[in-house]
């Protein structure tokens, strides 16, 4: 009857095939001895099995069960897979232990070709680490418990008995007589999950008999909100961000017009990216003070320092989560890499791409246009910055003029003139006037190939 169940669940959920190899993770604890025997009976299916043990030599009886489960093996003729830990003097020895079983347990499946690893969690186990991380966290989502089918090194990682309680498996065991080591560790009341067991569980059984498949079922609708939430967030971020080497650029035009749900989650997806990218964690309080600034619509720039010279800087209908520029710039400076965009008012955008690859707002499209085409040698980050005393640009090759005589020239309104923008290469030299011309450095010779593309739009 168990060997059936065990079955369907596998068909049901899609947990090996009849000709998956699958590698067993056995402690020779009751648990993960139902597990192998039942996984024995399954391989007249067509699969083909494999142990896996690790002796942690944490307990005197550790050598006899490494020596027991390898003559076990050995007399089914059963590949037989065995690493001893090393046990360290110092660290988290439950997370460190962990880290080394599931390490070897990926590499036996890679070099031996499995593609499933099988573990013995139960309904129990499910509750423990719901009630864990639950009391640890206090977040939805960081409270999934046991997933019984995820991926996993080559292959995937599977847990066929999460629908049986502990009282099943003994059943089980006693009926045929099965062979397995008590660990009496698991009695004593030092650690959590112990505590728990032996206090907590107990209550909750009484109170509902039922209350055990009630968790396995609050972790599966955990799971299938959070991978629809992981959906849409991942639709909103590549709607509304743009990513460069060292740097994100997010267009607020969505995130101003979204439900303060999806604001939440929206940001927790940059800086899940971030961390993703660059290795850099935004904590929980950092994001919290983003979110307000946000909020507030009275500040159209500021800037929320980080880690290691990162930063969010909002300029106008733009955020920014960048490096901190290594030049002295005022407040009216901005940096353009390839590939970024940036509102440098309410009613200027500028934009530098590769040639094909424009994105243009939807705001923007109607916006008057200054645009400006870069041959491949003289693609750089741009330097944007307002004019200052002393400026000169080179007209063409003899003529080198004063930025203000040439708004003087061309008979600029003074207002007009504020509201321009100057573009310098990496050697700050000017290379143009936004909306009015470009200095003779930026002239291409005929023979170059263009690449990318300046565009800056502006709204009189």
């Amino acid at each position: 009857m168990f060997v059936n169940q065990v079955q369907k669940i596998a068909i049901d959920n899609h947990l090996w095939h009849n000709e998956s190899r699958v590698l067993i993770a056995v402690s020779t604890g009751v648990d993960s001895m139902v597990l192998l025997h039942l996984l024995q009976e399954l391989t007249s299916t067509g699969i083909a099995i494999g142990v896996a043990h690790v002796n942690h030599q944490l307990r005197e009886v550790s050598m006899e069960e490494e020596a027991f489960l390898a003559d076990y093996c050995e007399k089914i003729q059963i590949p037989f897979y065995m690493k001893r830990w090393q046990v360290p003097i110092k660290g988290n020895i439950e997370s460190l232990a962990r880290t080394f079983r599931y390490d070897f347990f990926k590499k036996i499946m890679e070099k031996h070709d499995y593609d499933v690893l099988v573990t013995a969690h139960h309904q129990e186990d499910q509750v423990e680490t719901m009630l864990m991380k639950m009391v640890r966290t206090g977040d939805l989502f960081a409270s999934q418990g046991i997933v019984l089918n995820q991926p996993f090194a080559s292959g995937r990682l599977v847990r066929p008995l999460l629908f049986f309680s502990k009282e099943q498996i003994r059943q089980y065991a006693k009926e045929h007589a099965l062979v397995y080591f008590e660990d009496e560790t698991n009695q004593t009341l030092q650690y959590q999950r112990n505590r728990l067991r032996h206090q907590i569980l107990p209550v909750l059984k009484n109170e509902n008999k039922q209350s055990f498949p009630h968790f396995q079922q609050l972790s599966e609708q955990i799971q299938e909100v959070g991978d629809w939430l992981g959906e849409q967030q991942q639709s909103w971020f590549s709607q509304n961000v743009q990513v460069c080497a060292q740097s994100m650029a997010i267009d607020l035009a969505w995130y101003e017009q979204a439900s303060d749900f999806e604001k939440k989650y929206f940001l927790k997806e940059v800086a899940r990216q971030a961390q993703e990218l660059w290795k850099m964690v935004i904590s929980k309080k950092q994001l919290i003070e983003v979110s307000k600034l946000l909020a507030n619509r009275e500040h159209s720039q500021w800037q929320v320092d980080l880690v290691e010279e990162w930063h969010f800087a909002r300029r106008y209908r733009m955020l920014y989560l960048r490096k901190k520029q290594t030049t002295a710039f005022d407040s009216q400076t901005q940096m353009l890499n390839p590939g970024e965009t940036i509102y440098l008012s309410d009613h200027q955008w500028i934009g530098y791409f590769p040639i094909g690859e424009e994105k243009i707002p939807e705001k923007v499209k109607l916006w008057s246009e200054f645009r400006q085409e870069f041959c491949v040698d003289s693609v750089q980050s741009l330097i944007l910055r307002k004019r200052q005393a002393g400026d000169r640009i080179l007209l063409s090759e003899n003529l080198n003029k004063k930025v203000s005589r040439y708004f003087i020239d061309q008979k600029v309104p003074l207002e007009e003139r504020d509201e321009a923008w100057l573009i310098m290469n990496k050697e700050q030299k000017i290379i143009g006037i936004l909306p009015y011309t470009l200095s003779y450095l930026s002239i291409m010779e005929e023979t170059d190939k263009i690449h990318y593309v300046l565009l800056f739009k502006y709204k009189k």
